[in-house]
């Protein structure tokens, strides 16, 4: 998927619809009450996906979700409904064959967190 087809404008409706849904989500909304910043956070994260679904480098911050998804206790099962609520969005607001290409990317980003999060658990245990 090229950025050149998914621009700025729709990746940050997804990110702000998403992180709305996140903050009313029964269990979502208990690891994200750390946040202390929406539009911030929301700002990161669509950068964040810019960078992901192939646009161009414009800022020097490195966004690393490991240690912040450890921090507030993400669970497999939390990143499970993490990703069934992300992918849900992604599919109402974006066209299809760009929207299954970026559920696909998301996934396979989850799995790697759950992998380390399963991983940097172990090691303080």
């Amino acid at each position: 998927m090229s950025v050149l087809q998914l621009e700025w404008t729709r990746i940050a409706q997804v990110v702000d619809t998403f992180y709305n849904r996140v903050q009313e989500h029964p269990t979502l909304k208990v690891p994200f009450a750390r946040v202390t910043d929406w539009p911030e956070h929301k700002d990161r994260l669509t950068y964040f996906w810019w960078i992901i679904l192939g646009g161009e480098r414009f800022r020097q911050e490195i966004y690393s979700p490991v240690p912040k998804h450890f921090e507030a206790k993400f669970s497999e099962p939390l990143l499970a409904e993490w990703l069934a609520l992300f992918s849900k969005t992604i599919l109402e607001l974006v066209p299809e064959p760009l929207a299954s290409t970026w559920v696909a990317r998301a996934k396979q980003i989850g799995g790697g967190l759950v992998i380390a999060h399963n991983h940097h658990a172990e090691r303080m245990a």
